[in-house]
């Protein structure tokens, strides 16, 4: 924040809500999910409680996972304003670590589409966010599988299984009589992330230029096919 002429926002602070929550699940015994954890410090708060047995669970996106506060240089980016904001590299580091040994329970995206005008503006005024829909699966598989972190198991656990129950969904069985709910993905499929790559009418990413793995072909919602061959199908198929 001193070379760049920010605001700090101090890692501290999540860490002391964090701590405190855990306080309260201990105390009541309900259960608690920290939302969006950015610090490595944080991640080992959630890893004890866990060990404690508290019913604990947590969340990180993408982009905490694989940016940092090293990527905000004197160009001041907009697409790298998030809340929380960009930690240190090493904070990354060990978020990665927490997500590969299941400290971190769900992989998020944060999904915040912004006008053009909402993001190209002084960092200072600018909005929250950058999209995350369409790079967290290409970024978890080159980031994570590709770099043997995680498995393919544990990715679709992180992705899909872990959020459901949290969520207290019933678990999506693929078999016959039940309609699909599931996505198909080629992890081998190389993507480089542009501004036309995006279905979505905003372009706010922080990860424009990157050259990734994984590309899903076809998404199935409630027995509708909405995605068939990388195609969006307005209203579903059946």
């Amino acid at each position: 924040s001193t070379r760049l002429g920010m605001f700090g926002w101090p890692a501290l602070g999540e860490e002391l809500e964090i701590s405190r929550d855990i306080d309260l699940c201990r105390l009541t015994g309900c259960p608690l999910h920290i939302c969006h954890i950015s610090t490595g410090r944080g991640a080992e708060l959630v890893r004890a409680a866990k060990k404690e047995g508290l019913p604990v669970t947590a969340e990180v996106c993408p982009h905490h996972l694989f940016l940092s506060e090293d990527d905000i240089t004197d160009t001041y980016n907009t697409n790298l304003k998030m809340n929380p904001p960009l930690r240190t590299a090493e904070d990354a580091l060990a978020l990665q670590a927490a997500v590969a040994d299941g400290t971190v329970d769900c992989i998020v995206t944060d999904h915040a589409p912004h006008a053009a005008h909402e993001k190209d503006c002084e960092w200072e005024i600018s909005y929250f966010g950058c999209i995350g829909l369409e790079t967290s699966l290409p970024l978890m598989i080159t980031n994570m599988v590709r770099t043997n972190k995680l498995s393919y198991t544990g990715l679709v656990r992180a992705m899909a299984v872990n959020p459901r129950r949290i969520l207290r969904l019933e678990p999506v069985k693929i078999a016959a009589g039940y309609k699909a709910d599931l996505t198909l993905f080629d992890p081998e499929k190389k993507v480089q992330i542009t501004p036309e790559y995006f279905e979505s009418k905003s372009k706010n990413s922080a990860f424009i230029g990157a050259e990734l793995y994984g590309v899903a072909t076809d998404v199935f919602v409630d027995g509708k096919r909405v995605l068939a061959n990388e195609v969006v199908v307005p209203g579903g198929e059946k």
